[in-house]
């Protein structure tokens, strides 16, 4: 029986520690919080429930086939409502002639371009899903026994000739549609302008495989694999701050830097002394070179009554999106006029707000904090609280109680540098082949998951990313 230690309780470190618990190794989960989830976190006020991180679930068999019937999902239709800066709206369904209908509706031709979009969508998604889902292809290595060779074809499926914005820019017409598609790109925390067209699987899996709420939250999913570990016979501890990979023979690798040294693990190192390991898994920033991604200012609003027609998700688009980025990514300053992600969980799930309320999280993409010239989030958080409560163009008497969520107050609570939620930006159109990989080249027994490392941020990915940590560590000898 090896000695599993993993660093860090978000999603994917704990959908690791499961998996290696069933295989039969010894599992003890060290998380610095005082409790589990990392940027799964969850926000409780006065009977409204906020998640303050992830608030979609897609792919749910990932989930489904870690834990079983623990969990409620329900399914969100339509999947979003779209507002322009125009005044005009659109509801997508994940019902691809619904969506089809509402979209010529909307826009005559629109409905037929979306269908073009998603069967390109479709052969990426064939294109990629062996890489999403087993270690990542750079450098080339020989496949596995029983593994098929690399199709040469996938490579053209997914389109590395084109950004996000350009495939966009060919396939749809309807400026306001390209805005929906270009959307995508901030799934990984990157700018559309950059990204690689890879980037457009990521919004089209909500509509191949459904966008769903889980009763309760999306935080259940945390308390679901933690309970699952301790019935596998892990051990989560909380308050635990670990500090640096011990290596046999002396020498150390800090936590949260770059790692370069050859050697094989022998524990970790804490406030308390030493947790011996034979296996060390890392679910926190993999510290990588180039940009890092963009972050996010949150508000959870509890509001007194519903408004009518509310919509479980809902996105408003600014008049000029490309300044939204230049303001990210090239001013580092607040932006001054963002898209707006609205989740209201409330609409599907009534027990996430007192009767006759509503629970309202909003999300604004944000520059990090105090990493190249950014803000300190800190010091205008108030003022910029305010810009968006007014961009809300909510009556603030309806405001009964309030939370936010800043890039310090990620980078406090998770460890991400500058509140970056997917560690480095996959720009240029192979962005996405460039995150840090799950292994650690030259150190034995020291293996990376999560959102910052290979294949990527967002609740399917990292739980992927658990999966395959845990498959190439194997089953106890």
């Amino acid at each position: 029986m090896s000695r599993v230690v993993v660093v860090g309780a978000g999603v994917g470190g704990l959908a690791c520690a499961l998996r290696l618990a069933r295989a039969g190794h010894d599992v003890v989960v060290l998380e610095q919080g005082p409790e589990p989830g990392g940027k799964a976190s969850r926000v409780v006020r006065g009977g409204f429930r906020f998640d303050a991180g992830p608030s979609l679930l897609t792919m749910p068999w990932l989930v489904t086939d870690l834990v079983g019937d623990r969990l409620e999902l329900r399914r969100v239709e339509p999947v979003t409502r779209y507002v322009f800066a125009d005044g005009s709206s659109v509801e997508l369904s994940a019902d691809g002639p619904l969506a089809h209908a509402a979209l010529e509706a909307w826009s005559p031709g629109a409905g037929d371009d979306w269908l073009h979009w998603l069967g390109i969508c479709a052969a990426m998604w064939k294109g990629s899903v062996g890489v999403l889902s087993g270690p990542p292809p750079w450098p080339p290595r020989r496949p596995g026994p029983g593994s098929p060779p690399p199709d040469p074809r996938d490579l053209l499926r997914v389109r590395p000739w084109h950004t996000l914005r350009t495939l966009a820019r060919h396939v749809l017409r309807d400026p306001r549609l390209r805005l929906i598609a270009e959307r995508s790109a901030t799934y990984a925390g990157a700018d559309p302008r950059r990204a690689p067209a890879a980037l457009a699987v990521a919004g089209w899996v909500e509509h191949a495989f459904g966008a769903w709420h889980v009763m309760g939250g999306i935080h259940r999913i945390v308390e679901a694999l933690v309970d699952a570990l301790r019935d596998a016979g892990g051990e989560l501890r909380t308050g635990v701050r670990a500090e640096a990979v011990v290596l046999r023979g002396g020498g150390e690798l800090t936590l949260g830097r770059s790692w370069r040294a050859r050697g094989r693990v022998a524990g970790v190192r804490t406030a308390d002394g030493v947790v011996p390991a034979d296996v060390v898994v890392h679910d926190g920033d993999a510290a990588g070179r180039g940009e890092r991604s963009l972050s996010g200012f949150a508000l959870m609003l509890g509001l007194q009554g519903a408004e009518p027609g509310r919509r479980h998700h809902e996105i408003r688009f600014p008049a000029d999106y490309d300044a939204e980025f230049d303001d990210v990514f090239r001013h580092r300053q607040p932006v001054r006029d963002p898209t707006l992600y609205l989740a209201a969980s409330s609409v599907t799930d009534p027990g996430e707000a007192p009767a006759g309320g509503e629970n309202l999280f909003v999300l604004a993409n944000a520059p990090l904090h105090r990493v190249g010239g950014g803000p300190d989030w800190d010091a205008v958080a108030d003022d910029y609280e305010r810009h968006v409560l007014d961009r809300l163009g909510i009556d603030p008497d309806r405001i009964v109680v309030s939370a936010r969520r800043t890039p310090a107050d990620l980078e406090r609570q998770t460890g991400a540098i500058g509140g970056a939620i997917y560690g480095v930006a996959p720009h240029g159109r192979l962005g996405t082949l460039r995150r840090p990989p799950n292994d650690v080249p030259g150190v034995g027994g020291l293996w990376r998951v999560g959102g910052t490392t290979h294949p990527g941020g967002g609740l399917p990915l990292v739980l992927l990313s658990g999966r395959t940590v845990a498959g190439r560590i194997g089953p106890a000898g």
